[in-house]
């Protein structure tokens, strides 16, 4: 555990999000010194506690082993409560009297329902700051539509200009807005604590992780406004760059991303690959010559790619003064040189899974502190007691609370948990052979550095 002093040491967050994008915007708060307090309902688990269940054993308690909710909760502590209980609400409250921000991302009528909503929470704290991450905003026609990340991409227009030329829009492969939501909801939460800190005033805010991508539209909005276009689907080309794609290289699935902007680069390019002749080529002499015969260049880049690491192809072209960057998958990610040089994963040693590593949540590096992870990611109720004393409840209390069911530290599923677990065993081995995974590999944690934990 660190004890050095972070920017939000001090700053109490009482957590009511779930999933991703609402979970990424408090990771950041808590590495960044929070104190977060997440919760979950015995009858109601954060979903992603049953997704990429780790090294998938079949043992129980599966809701501890999934990589997924791991990720995003570090450096929180968590309550189990049962807010359909006034027990459970009463707790809440009991916690927002003494916190500095609620965080929900509920569909905007629950917080209401549960007696929750600003106007209440306000009552409770005058200077609270309360943010809800809802996928369409608190008003409108839509307001009360759920939404994740898969749904809102298309909505807000990415979509449509994701995919090859002449083909259908195609998603990016991740549900983007979700965590770029939780960015620029954590983003918003400092605003409001500088805010706050200058005019002593709390305030609401109201993010629609639709609207919050619509920046990333930015381009096409305007290319519609000025012009009565709309943009066209250009798969890995650009409108300016030409050549730009990306190319295949040696090995199984190994990819390289090239650019070239002007015919300077292109003139090193060229050279790089040994083509000199392409410099004499009257249909690769200008960038709109290129862009005219970008398939014909495409193919004769492909021939020299294909035949080289997609690795080597990077450091040849880099060290010309060409754009390139080696597609890294996410072995390669973990292990690449350039990442463990700066220490971008932390090693975590997280109960029921031994040492893991773990991606930072803020990118930036400080000179003063570091934001790596201070606690691992909770167990189910796992700080109940703790909070509850430090609300001044005796043991008593909380055994009465226990046994009446409004706090509680496993699930009240509706099925027994062993077969909750059978049902999450997936077969990964059957997900290989589809083609889903590309592999599985025994000597993983050696390959890590985490072997041991």
């Amino acid at each position: 555990m660190s004890q050095q002093e972070l920017p939000l040491d001090g700053i109490k967050i009482v957590d009511l999000t779930h999933v991703f994008a609402g979970p990424t915007c408090t990771r950041i708060l808590g590495d960044l010194g929070a104190d977060v307090i997440r919760f979950e309902s015995p009858g109601r688990l954060d979903v992603t506690r049953n997704l990429i269940i780790t090294e998938n054993d079949g043992l129980d308690h599966p809701w501890h082993r999934a990589s997924y909710f791991v990720i995003r909760n570090a450096n929180k502590r968590e309550m189990m409560i049962d807010l359909a209980k006034p027990e459970g609400i009463e707790i809440v409250k009991k916690l927002i009297a003494g916190a500095d921000v609620v965080a929900e991302s509920f569909t905007p009528r629950v917080m209401e329902n549960f007696g929750l909503g600003y106007q209440s929470v306000k009552a409770i704290k005058p200077d609270i700051i309360m943010i809800s991450l809802s996928g369409y905003g608190q008003n409108g026609t839509m307001r009360d539509f759920g939404a994740y990340g898969m749904g809102l991409e298309p909505a807000s227009g990415i979509s449509s200009i994701t995919g090859y030329r002449d083909g259908p829009p195609m998603r990016s492969g991740l549900s983007f807005t979700d965590p770029y939501s939780g960015f620029i909801g954590a983003g918003a939460v400092l605003t409001a604590l500088a805010y706050r800190r200058r005019t002593g005033k709390g305030q609401y805010i109201d993010l629609s992780e639709q609207e919050a991508a619509i920046p990333v539209m930015g381009a096409a909005l305007m290319e519609y406004q000025m012009n009565q276009r709309l943009r066209p689907r250009t798969g890995n080309r650009s409108d300016w760059a030409a050549p730009q794609g990306c190319y295949r290289c040696a090995g199984d699935d190994r990819w390289v991303v090239i650019s070239c902007a002007n015919d300077a680069e292109f003139d090193r390019l060229a050279g790089a690959m040994g083509h000199a002749d392409w410099l004499s080529d009257a249909r690769f002499a200008t960038v709109l010559a290129r862009h005219k015969h970008h398939d014909e260049l495409d193919t004769a880049i492909t021939e020299w790619t294909s035949q080289r690491d997609h690795y080597a192809v990077m450091h040849t072209l880099q060290a010309a003064g060409v754009k390139a960057a080696a597609v890294l998958n996410g072995k390669e990610a973990l292990l690449d040189p350039q990442f463990t040089a700066r220490k971008q994963f932390d090693v975590v040693e997280q109960p029921m899974l031994g040492k893991r590593l773990l991606q930072k949540h803020v990118a930036a590096r400080f000179t003063r502190f570091d934001t790596g992870p201070r606690r691992h990611a909770p167990m189910l109720g796992e700080h109940n007691d703790e909070v509850l004393k430090e609300l001044g409840y005796s043991e008593d209390e909380i055994a009465a609370l226990q046994a009446g069911g409004a706090i509680g530290n496993t699930p009240t599923l509706p099925v027994p948990a062993q077969f909750i677990s059978m049902a999450l065993k997936l077969p990964y081995e059957k997900y290989v052979e589809a083609g889903i995974l590309q592999a599985m590999e025994p000597d993983y944690r050696e390959q890590l550095g985490i072997a041991g934990g």
